[in-house]
């Protein structure tokens, strides 16, 4: 667990170090603004939150299993594609393409997965509220690893090392008929594939769901630990902590310190309105002009992710989670207001680790930081792309160039390890 940083006393030791005015602690840095940094360090992070729709969700156990099933690719439809096809560790568990393949190219880009447990809503559009509701779709996704619940549950039944750490979580699982059950089924995807599915005995469907549900939450079990590795910036803001001041500025380059404090400056920059605490983002939705309304490959964002989480039978909510209904805030308090602005509205991104998570946005459409900031400096003024929550920046060459200099600061030090 990360403590939490006493603001006041950094400052103070920061400032006996210096012998400096309190207006300027390193480098042209005020008071206010070390203590607006010191928000976006890893250190202010503090634990996951508990997520109790999902018992197991910090097992060690579950995490283990949840492992081997993230990078076991005999759970697609044909066996060459696994959860780290697209999440690869050496890239932030991201894959460096602009739109994620597995059996076909999806529509959307793959986001990183460092830090993901401290995420609310899942998916760009949030249609999932939970990581073990978001675990299971690729599975069945025609695009993405394309196979059926039936052919999952089974496969991990069948596999005697699989089925004693199920066992050994969960207890018993139901026994099935295998001989008696089509080798794909699903609700999703093809009719044939649909109309399998709803054959089933009601019953069937229960216990594949409930089995299905549980190896999603050993997934999300896998995934919490996946924790924000640090970076030169949260080195930096430890060395001001510290009262050292002379490794701060070790750690740091004029132009990152002109890029932090443009980087804070809600007048000029507007970044922390989106781009806030220790993950850089407000885990919200905002409509920044990126919307597809027509077309191929259309994508409202949003709009269908809200009315997706709602109607989801593996939400918080439904009858496979562990939570009381009380526990579910995310839901019980979900806005669903149709005055929203949820037209083209997609989940802001982490701003930590963009050296390895390139192409950028939802859709991937950019491959520089530079494109991006330019993308905010001049957003779309016409269309329909042209209705959103953006107003134009004016930034010069040398503001965007030193905006990119503060960013690369949150580039992960060391490579990621999994054992």
């Amino acid at each position: 667990m990360r403590p939490l940083c006493a603001a006041g006393t950094f400052i103070a030791l920061a400032l006996l170090s210096l012998g400096a005015k309190a207006s300027e602690p390193v480098e042209g840095l005020t008071e206010r603004e070390v203590r607006i940094l010191q928000s976006l360090s890893l250190e202010s992070l503090g634990p996951p939150p508990a997520n109790p729709s999902n018992r197991v969700a910090d097992s060690e156990q579950a995490a283990e299993l949840g492992q081997q099933l993230f990078f076991d690719p005999r759970f697609s439809m044909d066996g060459t594609l696994s959860c780290a096809s697209c999440h690869q560790p050496d890239k932030a568990y991201t894959d460096g393409l602009a739109l994620a393949e597995g059996l076909d190219q999806t529509g959307r880009n793959t986001p990183t997965l460092l830090g993901v447990a401290y995420q609310r809503w899942f998916y760009w559009d949030g249609r999932r509220d939970s990581l073990w509701a978001q675990a299971m779709i690729p599975f069945e996704a025609t695009s993405e690893m394309g196979s059926s619940r039936v052919a999952v549950v089974r496969a991990v039944l069948s596999h005697p090392e699989y089925r004693a750490a199920y066992q050994a979580l969960f207890g018993q699982p139901p026994e099935f008929d295998w001989d008696s059950l089509p080798q794909e089924a699903t609700p999703l995807g093809s009719t044939e594939r649909q109309n399998a599915w709803y054959r089933l005995p009601r019953a069937t469907q229960h216990n594949m769901n409930g089995v299905f549900a549980n190896l999603g939450k050993t997934l999300e079990a896998f995934q919490r630990t996946l924790e924000p590795p640090e970076t030169r910036f949260d080195q930096f803001v430890a060395a001001l902590a510290a009262g050292n001041i002379d490794r701060a500025r070790e750690l740091s380059s004029p132009a990152e310190i002109q890029g932090m404090k443009l980087f804070i400056d809600d007048e000029r920059a507007q970044c922390l309105r989106c781009h806030n605490g220790p993950m850089l983002s407000n885990g919200g939705f905002h409509n920044i002009g990126t919307g597809k309304f027509s077309g191929e490959n259309m994508d409202f964002g949003r709009v269908f992710g809200l009315q997706a989480v709602t109607m989801d039978e593996f939400n918080c909510l439904g009858e496979y989670s562990d939570a009381r209904p009380e526990q579910c805030d995310n839901l019980n308090y979900l806005s669903q207001d149709p005055h929203q602005a949820l037209y083209g509205a997609f989940k802001t991104p982490t701003l930590r680790y963009l050296d390895q998570t390139a192409p950028y946005f939802h859709d991937g459409r950019f491959n520089t930081l530079i494109e991006v900031i330019d993308y905010y400096t001049n957003p779309p003024s016409e269309g329909r792309n042209a209705v959103h929550e953006l107003t134009p920046l004016d930034l010069t060459v040398a503001d965007q160039t030193a905006l990119v200099a503060f960013i690369e600061m949150l580039k992960i030090l060391e490579a990621i390890d999994i054992k």
